[in-house]
């Protein structure tokens, strides 16, 4: 007898990553076996046969083999990067692809079942992800034996978990999504159990993990004051540097003040440990780190000013990552909209796009509850062809919502052109010729003799539910369709290696 198959959801994140299910119509986590709900996007490659993901890999940051550790692949998703271990090379996707099946060997272990068993998948990704890095997720996905069933955006997660657990009709949300090492606001209009996206915002300037720089490079000089230490020379120090940072970040959202003490070995003759002490504050902290909050407030910002909304429209705020747990986010917030506005915080912020994920997930065994549920997004490039002159055509602009498709008709600008080129583009600016990124071509042959002008060349762009962009072109005379996605080959961040080498690993 065939055993059914189990439906997961997972936040994939670019510093942690969490997995969870509906179970018995309760959103569940699943921890890992050293029972932490979040794993660490780290993945250490120990042969050329295991590798190990997690708090195991981070370990390794602060050892002499940090050079066989990947450290937040997500980061470079869907780029031309590759990561040397060894004689080899790894791709971004191929390192996330490990971290998803250690996600599934999680939840295999938590529903005490086999992994294969688990197939089909919610995925989450950022919302300003564009479309090159939303196939590489996809793709990784697969490859680490999924079912793919939706791509959704974390800030349609946070506010898929918020609508589980506080039935709502109408409401007017801002997503305030801080990860490791971006921000994405985002204004979500609900009704009728559909969520609409009506502006975004992101930055790459603020991140969990810039809080830890900034405060790690105040305490480096602090404690090169007292005992001549040089972090900038050490990368291990420094990294042990880091870790007690986010600590002192951490502890400073609950408290006022709080004592940082870190180990320190001095070197010479007769090396001792010592123990460095300094006593640090939440205002001190909130100088220290004055620039990110600035960044915060415009990014914010500029979420309006894009969606032309203003602040006054929001009704309440998500909040979603665990720094935002940071007193002064909420401050800053509450000062930017308008009074009575309320924030949620009965969902950990850390878990709020796990939870969405997972509730979507029960969803899946359900097709007609899921095809209800309308994630309505918004394209968060421009996209276009490129004209004879070398500039940017657009055809679907940034901030459209989708599923959509759009027809442009395009012509010749020469006589007696026999064939002709259409070269896809997206870009953040259209006006720059400097933003463009390629996304793949589609050429027309046997075009017959006619003027400039003359031939209609109809052009349809398409954007499915998991935001993925297919392209289709009509002949202008046999009338036949040639139709391209942006795939491998033309997308960056492909599986370009046969071996798949992140699938036959043994992964711990």
């Amino acid at each position: 007898m065939e055993r059914k198959q189990v439906a997961i959801g997972i936040d994939l994140g670019t510093t942690t990553s969490l997995a969870g299910c509906l179970l018995k119509g309760v959103p569940i986590i699943f921890p890992n076996e050293r029972g932490n709900l979040l794993t660490p996007c780290i993945v250490a490659f120990r042969s050329r046969q295991t590798a190990w993901v997690g708090e195991l890999a981070r370990n390794l940051l602060t050892s002499r083999k940090r050079n066989q550790v990947v450290v937040y692949p997500m980061r470079y998703i869907g780029t031309e990067k590759v990561y040397a271990i060894g004689d080899r090379e790894y791709s971004p996707s191929e390192v996330l692809l490990i971290i998803l099946r250690k996600l599934r060997d999680i939840a295999a272990k938590y529903l005490k079942i086999r992994g294969n068993r688990i197939r089909k998948v919610i995925l989450t990704a950022p919302a300003h992800f564009n479309d090159t890095q939303r196939l590489a997720i996809v793709r990784a996905g697969k490859h680490a034996g999924f079912d793919v069933v939706r791509l959704v955006s974390e800030p349609v997660a946070a506010a898929a978990a918020h609508g589980f657990l506080n039935t709502f009709g109408e409401e007017r949300l801002l997503v305030f999504d801080l990860g490791g090492l971006t921000l994405d606001i985002t204004l979500i209009e609900v009704a009728d159990g559909s969520f609409y996206i009506r502006g975004t915002s992101s930055t790459d300037l603020v991140g969990g993990i810039r809080f830890d720089e900034m405060l790690a490079k105040f305490l480096a000089r602090k404690f090169e004051e007292i005992c001549g230490a040089n972090f900038s020379e050490d990368t291990v120090l420094y990294q042990n540097l880091l870790h007690v940072a986010e600590k002192t970040k951490i502890d400073l959202s609950f408290v006022e003040d709080t004592e940082v003490l870190f180990p320190y070995l001095l070197s010479g003759s007769s090396p001792k440990k010592t123990y460095l002490n300094v006593r640090i504050n939440r205002t001190q902290f909130e100088k220290i780190t004055a620039p990110l909050f600035e960044q915060i407030r415009k990014t914010v910002m500029d979420a309006f000013k894009r969606s032309s909304i203003v602040p006054g429209w929001v009704s309440t705020v998500i909040m979603s990552g665990g720094c935002s747990r940071i007193p002064r986010i909420k401050d800053m917030l509450l000062e930017i909209l308008s009074p009575g506005v309320q924030v949620e915080n009965h969902i950990p912020p850390e878990q709020t796009v796990a939870i969405g994920a997972s509730v979507l997930s029960g969803f899946i065994d359900d097709p007609e509850r899921l095809s209800q549920l309308e994630l309505q997004n918004i394209t968060s490039y421009h996209l276009g062809l490129e004209d004879n002159d070398g500039n940017m055509v657009v055809v679907i602009p940034r901030g459209n919502t989708y599923p959509c498709e759009v027809t442009r008709t395009f012509t010749t600008a020469e006589d007696n052109e026999d064939e002709a080129v259409i070269h896809i583009l997206q870009s953040k600016d259209p006006e720059n010729s400097r933003s463009y990124q390629s996304l793949g071509q589609i050429t027309l042959h046997k075009l017959p003799p006619a003027r400039a002008g003359e031939p209609n060349i109809r052009i349809t762009f398409a954007i499915d539910e998991y935001g993925v962009l297919k392209v289709s072109v009509k002949h202008p005379f046999t009338k036949e369709s040639t139709k391209t996605i942006i795939k491998t080959g033309q997308w960056k961040g492909a599986f370009t290696k046969p071996e798949r080498r992140g699938t036959g690993l043994r992964v711990l």
